[in-house]
């Protein structure tokens, strides 16, 4: 009998606590700042709140229009040089510039025809003029704006064929960029003095690179979805979420797979805090997966919510946020009981643990996630008239 206790109280000794059960968290409204027609993204730069969004008129131009937290316009700014020019993804850096990544084309140039005798027009038609001819879209160009919404630098890189760019990392050595180029995923590196690498081709058609980050010690790391093989890692699910870590060189140094047995999963989003978003898709359901990395790509926590797999993600002043549309009840959120895909935004602490909720029955799937101490947290969603608003988070 006393070797019976003594075994007991030794397994007792060595058994881990049992996981505390999560508080349930009181929903608060999501404000609705201002409704945006027409943007595409959304930056945070100073105390302004500018969205971005390729217009169409003679030419493809680039609208910048930049908002306080009430909604006031500050100013506005239209990037037109002559030619085709459309903005794909946005990054802000540390001093406040907007550096707007896309395409553009060379400028325009008007056919006109040759005649040795004046053209008989006894009617009188008026002749419209002729029309200039769109060039392929096949320079890579980055723009730098500074905070009062001037172009202060433009940089291109000329291309053979037009792609689509998916995501810009800025940081004080340079600039990368991920997309889309001749159907294959690649990575395009500039100086901070305006000197582009040779793009760099990370897979085949099979495999999308959605987020990239530029690390401290000079690698890359880029985030997204895949279904061949890659770094010697084989395919485990229908599609598998990617890690891919860049070394210097241009090599792909480290692949870690996110998979679900007959599952398609894809990470979204990624910040420099290696804060992740995307969906996991399993038969019928799908959700959104949250997770909070290390360097070396090891999940320090992770977190899925029932979702239309529309997600973005960001940490801020020490908390993570997600910002998801949701479609379901959640157990430990009171007061959310959605009855169409709505945005919900998420606070997180540093175990995964949600600590806060905000959500709307006036948003849908968010389009962009933002932050900064002067403003706070704001992001961009499609109401239902499928309109983008600017919203906004209490989060002190």
């Amino acid at each position: 009998m006393k070797k019976f206790v003594l075994l007991l109280a030794i397994s007792l000794a060595i058994t881990p606590a049992a996981s505390a059960v999560p508080k349930k968290v009181a929903l608060k409204k999501v404000e609705s700042v201002l409704s945006v027609p027409g943007a595409e993204m959304l930056a945070i730069s100073g105390k302004s709140i500018i969205t971005l969004a390729t217009v169409d008129s003679r030419t493809a131009d680039i609208a910048l229009n930049a908002f306080d937290l009430s909604g006031k316009l500050l100013w506005q700014k239209l990037i037109d040089s002559g030619a085709d020019e459309i903005a794909m993804a946005t990054a802000v850096d540390g001093a406040g510039n907007i550096w707007i990544a896309g395409f553009s084309s060379k400028v325009n140039t008007v056919v006109t025809e040759s005649t040795t005798a004046a053209a008989e027009n006894p009617d009188a038609i008026s002749i419209e003029p002729a029309l200039p001819i769109r060039g392929d879209l096949n320079n890579l160009s980055v723009w730098k704006i500074a905070v009062t919404g001037e172009v202060s630098a433009a940089y291109q890189y000329p291309l053979e064929t037009p792609g689509l760019i998916n995501s810009i990392s800025v940081t004080n050595s340079g600039i990368s960029i991920v997309g889309t180029l001749a159907e294959k995923p690649f990575l395009q590196n500039m100086t901070a003095a305006g000197v582009f690498s040779k793009p760099i081709t990370l897979g085949s058609s099979k495999t999308t690179i959605n987020a990239v980050v530029r690390n401290s010690d000079g690698t890359f790391s880029h985030f997204g979805s895949s279904t061949e093989s890659l770094g010697g890692k084989k395919l485990a699910g229908v599609r598998d979420g990617v890690l891919i870590k860049v070394a210097k060189s241009g090599s792909l140094s480290t692949v870690v797979r996110s998979s679900a047995i007959k599952g398609d999963r894809s990470w979204l989003t990624a910040d420099s805090n290696l804060l992740l978003s995307g969906y996991v898709k399993i038969g019928k359901t799908t959700e959104t997966a949250i997770t909070k990395f290390s360097g070396t790509f090891t999940p320090t926590w992770t977190i899925r919510l029932a979702s239309s797999g529309q997600s973005r993600a960001l940490v801020a002043g020490g908390t993570s946020y997600a910002a998801l549309g949701s479609k379901s009840a959640l157990a430990n959120i009171t007061g959310w009981k959605p009855s169409k895909v709505q945005l919900l935004v998420v606070g997180l602490d540093a175990k995964g643990v949600i600590t806060s909720a905000f959500g709307s029955n006036e948003l849908g799937d968010p389009l962009a996630l933002a932050y900064s101490k002067d403003v706070g947290l704001v992001g961009l969603a499609l109401n239902g008239d499928q309109i983008p608003v600017i919203f906004r988070i209490a989060t002190r």
